[in-house]
């Protein structure tokens, strides 16, 4: 038993230092929006076309929603994404498809994990100006951990939303 709870123990003491997570104070009312905040924050990138220019808007609109954790708002953001790539993505159209159907905001999440390996090599092969940043949370999906391409270096997690808002770092500055 002594060795169930020390063991029981380390992981709390593990987790809770894993990330170092603050408890946040409600934020008033009258505060801009995540998005509207973000965006002015936002690191100027561009890309050598516009379909990628609209992928990685469409993008960014999809990981706010998630860090928001507002599942509608995230297939909203899916299903514009899906008519901004039209035919140029097809299969970042099929995967934007499958977050705007998904059930709950954790499918959402998993797919999203999915959609970010796609678009990663896209975003990178075409970025001509400014930053972007590569993030990653080493405790997403049990542990396995998940990237994303922000707009911010700023954390704003999208695999935990305000449960661990700034669980992460940046792992690449991609120009």
């Amino acid at each position: 038993m002594k060795k169930v709870t020390i063991a029981l123990m380390t992981m709390i003491l593990m987790l809770s230092l894993a990330c170092k997570e603050e408890k946040k104070v409600a934020e008033p009312s009258n505060q801009e929006p995540a998005i509207e905040k973000q965006s002015k924050d936002m690191a100027a990138a561009s890309f050598d076309d516009e379909s990628t220019y609209a992928l990685f808007k469409e993008y960014q609109k999809l990981r706010v929603a998630l860090v928001e954790t507002a599942p509608d708002k995230a297939k909203v953001a899916a299903e514009e994404m899906k008519a901004a790539v039209g035919e140029s993505f097809t299969e970042i159209s099929t995967l934007a498809d499958e977050i705007s159907k998904a059930g709950d905001v954790e499918k959402q999440r998993e797919q999203f994990s999915q959609l970010t390996e796609k678009v990663e090599p896209i975003f990178k092969g075409s970025i001509e100006g400014g930053e972007i940043y590569k993030q990653f949370c080493p405790m997403a999906f049990e542990g396995k951990g998940g990237y994303w391409i922000s707009d911010a270096s700023e954390i704003r997690n999208p695999y935990y939303g305000d449960k661990m808002l700034t669980c992460g770092k940046v792992t690449e500055t991609i120009q």
